[in-house]
């Protein structure tokens, strides 16, 4: 899909967006009611029982059409879903670590909270945005070498801060990962070429619905209907390949709960 188009579709909220996308599909199907059936008809005006043919030939591409729909649906949802998982369990080890640190002594303690809540606060107003326009922002690696560096430099004077150190640094490496799994989300996608064989099988559907043999005004009505929920089955595929993208992307509600919990009253 051209970039300017998802720009525009990102901007819309996901009720317009449906809509707007099912009316799409409504519109090239009409088109080809109007102006293309007219055509088709002089074309096979010599041909019995079109209708019967028509929905012979369409009955069996409908069903695989049908399932390539669903299974990249539930490819998508699935994806989406692991993404949301990924981000709640980085925001949930932030707020872990920023508890186990609270026992540093200082100044080693304050700084790596405030590095931990600088880091959550720019994760929710400066990553987020910048993943909704597909983009991948370098400060987050920045903030988190630093605190990397923080965490590598200090060194426990006793046999319960080793402990306590150690698993905080095995949660440190755990958010690093999880947080390389959440950016897969700002890029991740069903190929291209799956992309093209959905179009293309819409495509073809829109030319069975124009084949068949119908009174004009039914013939709309019919065409409209199926196309309408056919626009609004793409575009929940298209929602759910960009989980982390546009108006419909993962909130960053994780990142805010840790922050009002756990970061908030310190901040102050």
């Amino acid at each position: 899909m051209p970039s300017w188009l998802t720009n525009i579709l990102d901007a819309l909220p996901s009720e317009t967006a449906a809509l707007y996308f099912s009316l799409a599909f409504v519109g090239v199907a009409w088109f080809g009611v109007i102006f293309i059936r007219p055509i088709f008809r002089l074309w096979l005006r010599r041909q019995k029982d079109v209708n019967d043919i028509v929905a012979f030939a369409s009955a069996g591409f409908s069903l695989f059409y049908g399932l390539l729909l669903g299974l990249l649906s539930v490819a998508a949802y699935n994806n989406a879903n692991e993404i949301s998982g990924y981000v709640s369990r980085e925001a949930a080890l932030v707020g872990t670590i920023y508890r186990n640190v609270a026992n540093y002594p200082e100044p080693t303690g304050s700084e790596l909270r405030y590095l931990l809540r600088d880091y959550t606060l720019y994760t929710i107003h400066k990553d987020w945005p910048a993943h909704q326009q597909g983009k991948i922002l370098r400060g987050g690696e920045n903030r988190l070498q630093v605190i990397r560096q923080g965490l590598f430099d200090f060194t426990p004077t006793t046999p319960s801060l080793q402990l306590a150190h150690a698993n905080t640094v095995r949660d440190f490496n755990d958010m690093v990962g999880l947080r390389e799994q959440r950016l897969t989300g700002v890029e991740a996608s069903i190929p291209g070429v799956l992309w093209y064989t959905v179009a293309i099988g819409a495509a073809i559907n829109i030319i069975f619905i124009v084949l068949l043999d119908a009174r004009f005004t039914f013939h709309l009505l019919i065409s409209g209907l199926i196309c309408f929920f056919l626009g609004l089955m793409v575009f929940i595929v298209y929602v759910q390949d960009r989980p982390l993208r546009g108006e419909n992307a993962i909130s960053p509600q994780p990142f805010v709960n840790a922050y009002e919990v756990v970061m908030q009253w310190d901040d102050r």
